[in-house]
């Protein structure tokens, strides 16, 4: 250990690889794989062959473990379970379509102080946007949040409204936006 590197620390620990040589693992092809012997406890029994005419019992047609307290036909027990399910994609995509329209109907609304916040952020003065352009942010979303609030307890665009009532919610959101404003 003359250069007190860590390569010689490791060769004289080591000894000159010696261990290393005496336990690393060698491949013989010429030697057989010996197998790691199994207990009688671990040892499955061979299963029968299955015979060709037992083939067909093994995937019998699927039964309800309920039966049906009418008796009716199995095929109108299936008409009967695919009518609920369009049912039921329509109820969310209608919901979904209502509250995209309510989300847009309240940006609308709102739509001059949303105007005067990204005007804010791009040329505010550089106190505002230190602030980040607070009064005017929570300006736009005091009514935002208020027109989304009003037009989802009204139902607005609802699946079940009318045209003419979403015209008259949409009126009153105007006039509630009139109120915020004078506040």
């Amino acid at each position: 250990m003359s250069n007190n590197s860590a390569r010689d620390y490791v060769e004289s620990y080591v000894k000159e690889d010696d261990y290393l040589v005496q336990e690393q693992p060698r491949y013989d092809p010429t030697k057989t794989v010996s197998q790691p012997k199994t207990t009688p406890l671990e040892q499955e029994p061979e299963a029968e062959p299955v015979q060709a005419s037992d083939h067909y019992k093994v995937h019998l047609p699927t039964q309800n473990p309920i039966p049906s307290t009418n008796a009716s036909s199995s095929e109108t027990t299936t008409t009967e379970k695919t009518e609920p399910q369009p049912q039921i994609q329509w109820a969310a995509r209608d919901f979904k379509e209502q509250r995209n329209e309510i989300h847009e109907t309240a940006l609308t609304v709102c739509a001059d102080l949303h105007e005067s916040l990204f005007t804010c952020f791009k040329d505010g003065s550089w106190w505002d946007k230190a602030k980040m352009c607070e009064e005017q942010k929570q300006t736009f979303w005091k009514c935002y949040n208020t027109q989304k609030r009003f037009l989802k307890d009204v139902n607005y665009k609802g699946p079940v409204t009318t045209e003419q009532e979403d015209n008259r919610i949409l009126a009153e959101a105007y006039k509630l936006r009139k109120k915020l404003d004078q506040e």
